[in-house]
């Protein structure tokens, strides 16, 4: 045979390998729609699913020294008869890692997929997912050492059934609000200002953490393409009602948060993870201010220009931006009609008057 048709056949042979989806660093890999399949030695290897199949996402990663001799191993989709724990929820699918019970000198590496829909759904954000490992005729739990959009990975010393998932918070430790619209600058706001059944809305999630909260905002009917600036602040300008408060005069004390984005469609979305609930304060000795919560949470017109069509002095920027020249209030939290406090704060003290809220 010709150097060339030597050559041309080794080609077609690596695109063959890189189109199987499945690789490893020693002995053969093979795939089939649900399993995995290699034989690996001494020096390492890894087994990788490939896109469009049945384990795309899944990734083993054999270490160099974990093994001290070939061993064919198995990736599969797993029949799993012992479900999760009753706290947890499964994000995406079982699998195992063969021969069961196999135990490595060095730990593999060991990435799965997992929906990003269900993690949301349980009120959860990505680096909270974990790996369920079964041992026997129950699951272990094994913490992330890594973890990406969809993807979760935690190292593995023995090889066993492994499933993604996440444990869902308490609904004492969930707590839900909404935002409503500054009446004065609402159709600048609004995607569909003359539509009343499509009006701007903001909802909150809140879930508290033991050191620190996460919250998710979600907008929808909002102008595409505004920017925002999100800040928690002492004082809501509305009341109870959602209608313009007649004694405000001020939003007190404000800690910049975050910046939104409202995309083509309409909708915004922001995730922060900091202390909210309860604790949120600030205090300067220099002013002689005492602490101070900011239970309420608001976001501006970050381009006074796009508030101008609806009264907004341009020439009079408010400081809700990180240049300190933003436009007005777009959308803010109202106070509990009770308390007069912002829904950030969830242990009112009304011992006192006015209430305060106890950390």
């Amino acid at each position: 045979m010709s150097c060339i048709a030597r050559t041309g056949l080794m080609t077609l042979l690596a695109a063959a390998a890189i189109l199987s989806g499945c690789s490893a660093s020693s002995g053969d890999a093979k795939e089939e729609s649900d399993t995995l399949r290699a034989t690996i030695g001494p020096e390492g290897g890894e087994l990788t699913g490939a896109v469009g199949s049945k384990l795309e996402g899944v990734h083993v990663v054999i270490p160099a020294g974990a093994l001290s001799a070939a061993t064919d191993l198995q990736v599969k989709l797993a029949d799993v008869g012992t479900p999760l724990p009753a706290t947890a929820v499964a994000c995406g699918p079982t699998v195992e890692i063969l021969p069961a019970g196999l135990k490595l000198a060095v730990p593999a590496s060991v990435t799965l997929p997992f929906d990003q829909t269900k993690v949301e759904n349980s009120q959860r954000f990505e680096d909270e997912v974990k790996v369920w490992v079964l041992e026997g005729d129950h699951w272990g739990q094994q913490l992330q050492t890594d973890s990406q959009e969809s993807r979760v990975t935690i190292n593995l010393d023995a090889l066993s059934d492994v499933a993604a998932g996440v444990n869902p918070p308490k609904d004492v430790d969930v707590v839900k609000f909404h935002l409503v619209p500054n009446p004065k600058f609402a159709k600048c706001l609004a995607q569909y200002p003359d539509d009343p059944s499509r009006q701007p809305t903001a909802d909150v999630v809140i879930v508290r953490g033991d050191q620190r909260d996460s919250l998710r905002l979600n907008a929808k009917y909002i102008k595409p393409k505004l920017a925002f600036d999100m800040f928690t602040v002492e004082h809501s300008s509305l009341g109870a009602d959602g209608k313009p408060d007649p004694s405000f005069t001020n939003f007190g004390l404000a800690w910049y948060q975050s910046d939104l984005q409202a995309h083509d469609d309409g909708y915004a979305h922001v995730d922060i993870r900091t202390i909210l609930l309860d604790q949120i304060f600030g205090f300067d000795p220099a002013a002689t201010l005492p602490p101070t919560g900011t239970f309420h949470v608001g976001f501006w017109f970050n381009d006074p220009n796009d508030a101008a069509p609806c009264g907004f002095d341009v020439t009079k920027p408010t400081p809700f931006n990180g240049d300190h020249l933003a436009g007005p209030l777009a959308m803010i939290s109202v106070p509990d009609a009770t308390t007069n406090l912002g829904p950030l704060c969830t242990k009112p003290d009304t011992s006192v008057t006015p209430a305060r809220c106890s950390p």
